[in-house]
């Protein structure tokens, strides 16, 4: 699950793209009516992670997105190829996810802005983990606090509303590269039939992953593509099995390398 792309830090930890032919983008950008503007990136990665948890198994994925702006506010859409589709009618494949994205984003000063939005996760063959997420955030400068709340339960109950996750995260420029780095905080859901508490514990709040991403954006023969590393690494407290877990999974160190194309 993407997203996120949180919304006001996270382009930098998925490796944000950049216009591949600013000529070009100008006047397409001109044609559209009411001022609006489109655009998008396509690339591939080593596996795909969300918030700490590989969703490929450790195998390549293909993701990419596409994006209307109107102002401040966006639409979008993006997608990725994940795990082995757990519905037997549909197996071996493997899921396809779709996240669909609604947001606003403005500024109160100079230095501070905000952002409202929302994320509806959707998972072609297992439409039982499909959720959809609400989320608010400021920044100042280079520093961002990014809240998401469930708000209905997945069918399958792997994700439940009153789940809350936070970043706190941080961005900037080093020798020329863009860096980002977070920590995220989680608030379970308490649910005895669905998370019932056992001898270890996997639904733990608190500060349970950080986050480290390097990218860089260049240019080949006018395309604009952007490589980008990113490291998770999970944080919270040890279960008396030895492992850390998110959103009830063992969640290990995690490394992604991705090479993305703007257009």
């Amino acid at each position: 699950m993407k997203k996120t792309y949180v919304a006001m830090m996270m382009a930098g930890l998925m490796g944000a793209g950049l216009v591949a032919n600013t000529a070009m983008a100008e006047e397409a950008a001109s044609e559209l009516p009411y001022g609006m503007t489109v655009s998008g990136d396509i690339g591939i990665a080593s596996q795909y992670v969300w918030r700490g948890l590989t969703q490929t198994n450790g195998k390549t994925a293909v993701q990419g997105d596409l994006g209307i702006a109107l102002g401040d506010f966006s639409i979008g859409g993006w997608f990725s190829n994940a795990y082995p589709s757990p519905v037997a009618k549909f197996a071996p494949r493997d899921v396809v996810e779709f996240d669909w994205t609604a947001s606003y984003a403005g500024s109160i000063t100079e230095d501070l802005g905000y952002s409202v939005g929302a994320i509806y996760y959707t998972y072609l063959y297992d439409s039982a983990s499909n959720f959809p997420e609400v989320n608010a955030g400021l920044s100042y400068g280079p520093v961002s606090l990014t809240g998401y709340a469930i708000t209905k339960d997945s069918s399958n109950k792997a994700y439940l509303r009153g789940d809350i996750w936070v970043d706190l995260g941080v961005s900037g420029s080093l020798a020329g590269f863009d860096v980002s780095g977070a920590l995220s905080y989680a608030k379970w859901k308490k649910d005895n039939l669905n998370r019932p508490l056992g001898a270890i514990n996997t639904f733990k709040n608190g500060v349970n992953l950080a986050t480290l991403s390097v990218s860089k954006g260049f240019t080949i023969e006018g395309a604009s593509l952007t490589s980008t590393l990113t490291a998770t690494v999970p944080i919270g407290s040890k279960q008396t099995d030895g492992n850390r877990y998110i959103y009830g999974l063992s969640a290990k160190n995690e490394f992604v390398a991705a090479l993305s194309l703007s257009y």
